[in-house]
């Protein structure tokens, strides 16, 4: 029996498979049912999450996606540096899916470390095979993927994954080496002026007391000032812990 009719799935070919993917309820089933199977694939449940994503970059590569790509920047780490804003845009086009987050620290000229975060589970492998291939397809960048932490948090229903990603991140070294100009970051700005700049803008203390709120947000949250961030808010993206310490690490969450 083939493999798509062992996981219950109606589709034959591997473009309407590929589409399917932003159907939660199929992608639950390919990794329950097919993808563990090994009398049917011959191959570990870690092996084919691998290739699907693999096989999903360069499906996709073939319908102009690729051209989204290239928006994100012309190397590998801008790629990696934007893919939480890749997958905000791709929600407008299918409204089911449920993004993954990601983002970027300890970078050096050899590479990074990629946190990914995700609702769902058993995605790792898939992954790594999307990023090796969109580094090799894309950018002509060979990408080695090593896994650091795999953590999963029950209170969340959250994974948490630590990638250590190596590559020739040129773009990296061409960027730490530019001069700053002293010029312009002797200017001076008072706090105010960026106010007036940021109609929306919040500020907020260590214990998340909202001190500030913008005019475009104080018509809407008259009383908002004094009260606590979370109390008023939901924190839907990063898939983080709504706190000082997670949200100030991400200094990249516009």
């Amino acid at each position: 029996m083939p493999l798509y009719r062992r996981a219950q799935i109606s589709y034959s070919t591997f473009p309407e498979f590929c589409f399917s993917f932003v159907d939660d309820r199929l992608c639950d089933l390919a990794v329950r049912h097919s993808l563990r199977d090994r009398e049917i694939t011959g191959d570990s449940a870690d092996s084919v999450m691998d290739s699907f994503g693999v096989e999903f970059v360069d499906f996709v590569g073939q319908f102009g996606y690729d051209r989204i790509l290239k928006v994100l920047g012309r190397h590998m780490r801008d790629f990696l540096n934007g893919l939480d804003n890749l997958h905000e845009y791709l929600r407008f086009s299918y409204p089911k899916l449920k993004p993954p987050s990601f983002f970027v620290n300890d970078e050096t000229k050899n590479g990074l470390t990629l946190i990914y975060r995700s609702k769902r589970r058993g995605y790792l492998h898939y992954v790594k095979g999307q990023i090796r291939q969109v580094g090799k397809v894309f950018y002509k960048t060979r990408v080695d993927i090593f896994v650091v932490a795999n953590d999963f948090n029950p209170e969340t229903g959250t994974t948490h994954v630590k990638f250590r990603l190596l590559f020739d991140n040129k773009a990296f070294r061409d960027l730490a080496s530019q001069v700053v100009d002293d010029i312009v970051d002797s200017i001076p700005l008072r706090p105010e002026l960026l106010f007036d700049l940021f109609p929306f803008h919040i500020v907020f203390s260590r214990k998340l007391d909202i001190r500030s709120l913008g005019p475009g947000l104080k018509a809407v949250l008259p009383t908002a000032v004094g009260q606590n961030l979370a109390e008023i808010f939901t924190l839907e993206r990063p898939l983080t812990s709504f706190t000082w310490e997670d949200v100030s690490t991400r200094l990249d969450l516009g």
